[in-house]
């Protein structure tokens, strides 16, 4: 018994080994396979770049005043008392993004698919020009890369560096999808549908950006001229339809935080939000008579309330005041007759929007004014151009089926035409960008990074903290507590920063 005991065993023992040497023939799963197609990557890349922008409304479009806080709920970022912990998920979720970015390249070149590649390339551009506008110096090269031995920490690049390794990638993918066969398709694409020529114009019109944003630390004429003087090289948007905007599906994947379900009270808006539009915006918008007020901001609660009592009451805007504390804003409160209630928060239209504008086709006509202004040999009537940039951004807010002005605000005509019959609102060369400017910052509207970015390139619009804050208006994120355990970034603060970890108000290169 003992001996064919033992003969069973090793007889056993034998047939294992024979499965083992088959395991990972036999044991893959046909619906979780190793290697997806490229294709499959698109759709969580770009909504992933997607939501990192649109998060930056909270915080980068606090300190740049699209929106303040009532300091009851959010003291201490209103008044700038910041730590690492602070942007700890801003840095985290972009590197999640550029590990499938990396990915995706991949893919695509072991495939032969250049389509791609050229898009993996766009998008790695896109999302980390907005951690490099925010940060400042970066890992670029090596990011997301962590899987890869030896590249467990990535290295830490300039800004300036990273600027051009961003241009350097753009005009690769520009050059990939000019010379893409007939036959190339693009599948799964939720921002262009697949059209590669809408592809092409966001690469240029983002390169202009990259452009501008180190214009005043670079010589950027040339190449500025280079793109718009030659669109059948570099062609860019010619109108809002070319813009990347993202339309999102309210039932499964929300637009940011001001989307939720639609109040017992009628009035489309949550009073409740202690996200408020500041002062700032709402004071440009009430100058010019500007129909994007009621588009970006709802009526206050107060006025609202005695509106529905009383059809013939006005109903009223106004801007909550950034950075105050809690005492501040109660004395201010009080000295005013005012309470929480008589602030504007984002609008009904906003909160009813399932789209996201990665850049705007207001955006590149403001930026090619601003490189006509500077004499950077950029052709275009300046006057006409600005005009033209300002309309394609009230554009973007059309009449949405039969809805009324009450009922889901839009920019009509009439609207239009009521605004440039305001001499005051044409262009003036004598404060030309300053006016530009203040049209980026009011088109950038929840765009935080943007807005931010251009407020320290240009120093337009005029924003002004609360009485007491802690801190100047930061100019940077900081770098996660996370990452600041990382040995690359100790290795490059010891040797750009004197050791000094950079905190809020230490500028990044591209600012003046």
């Amino acid at each position: 018994m003992f001996k064919k005991s033992i003969i069973y065993s090793l007889a056993v023992a034998t047939m294992l080994f024979q499965s083992c040497s088959n395991f990972e023939e036999i044991n893959v799963d046909p619906n979780n396979p190793a290697t997806v197609p490229a294709e499959m990557l698109l759709p969580p890349i770009i909504s992933g770049s997607v939501s990192t922008m649109t998060a930056s409304g909270r915080r980068a479009g606090q300190y740049v005043q699209h929106l303040a806080y009532l300091a009851a709920d959010n003291e201490a970022d209103g008044r700038y008392n910041l730590t690492g912990a602070s942007w700890r998920e801003e840095w985290n979720g972009a590197v999640r993004v550029t590990k499938d970015i990396n990915q995706l390249k991949r893919i695509a070149q072991e495939s032969n698919q250049p389509q791609y590649e050229a898009l993996a390339h766009i998008t790695k551009v896109y999302i980390l020009s907005l951690v490099t506008d925010a940060y400042g110096d970066i890992p670029y090269d090596e990011i997301g890369m962590a899987n890869v031995p030896g590249l467990e920490f990535a290295r830490f690049q300039s800004q300036e560096e990273v600027y051009q390794r961003m241009l350097e990638e753009l005009e690769t993918a520009n050059k990939m999808l000019a010379d893409l066969p007939t036959t190339a398709t693009i599948q799964r694409d939720i921002l262009f549908n697949g059209d590669l020529i809408r592809w092409r114009k966001f690469a240029n019109a983002l390169k202009v950006r990259i452009l501008m944003r180190q214009s005043a630390k670079k010589d950027v004429a040339s190449a500025i001229a280079e793109i718009f003087n030659n669109p059948t090289q570099y062609p860019v948007f010619t109108g809002i339809q070319d813009a990347p905007t993202l339309t999102y599906d309210n039932q499964n994947n929300f637009y940011a935080w001001f989307i939720q379900n639609p109040p017992t009270d009628g009035s489309g808006v949550d009073f409740s939000d202690n996200a408020r539009i500041s002062e700032t915006m709402i004071g440009l918008l009430k100058r010019d008579s500007d129909p994007r007020l009621s588009v970006y901001a709802a009526p206050t609660r107060n006025s609202f309330e005695r509106n529905r009592a009383n059809a013939s009451a006005p109903l009223e805007y106004r801007g909550q005041i950034a950075g105050f504390s809690q005492a501040e804003e109660a004395a201010y409160n009080r000295q005013n007759n005012l309470n929480t209630s008589d602030f504007s928060v984002v609008s009904r239209r906003i909160r009813q929007e399932s789209r996201a504008f990665l850049m705007t086709y207001s955006e590149l006509l403001l930026l090619k004014a601003e490189a006509i202004q500077k004499q950077m040999g950029v052709q275009g009537d300046l006057a006409a151009i600005y005009k033209q940039a300002v309309d394609a951004s009230f554009a973007k807010w059309p009449q949405v089926g039969t809805s009324s002005q009450r009922e889901n605000p839009y920019i009509d005509q009439a609207q239009q035409n009521a605004y440039w019959s305001n001499p005051a609102n044409a262009f003036n060369p004598a404060r030309g960008i300053e006016q530009i400017a203040e049209q980026y910052f009011i088109d950038s509207f929840l765009n935080g990074f943007e807005g931010w970015a251009t407020w320290r390139r240009v120093g337009f619009p005029n924003i002004k903290p609360g009485p007491s804050v802690l801190a100047k208006i930061p100019v940077r994120y900081v770098y996660s507590d996370n990452e600041q355990n990382n040995p690359k970034l100790l290795e490059w603060v010891n040797s750009h920063y004197s050791g000094k970890m950079p905190d809020q108000n230490v500028k990044v290169w591209f600012q003046p």
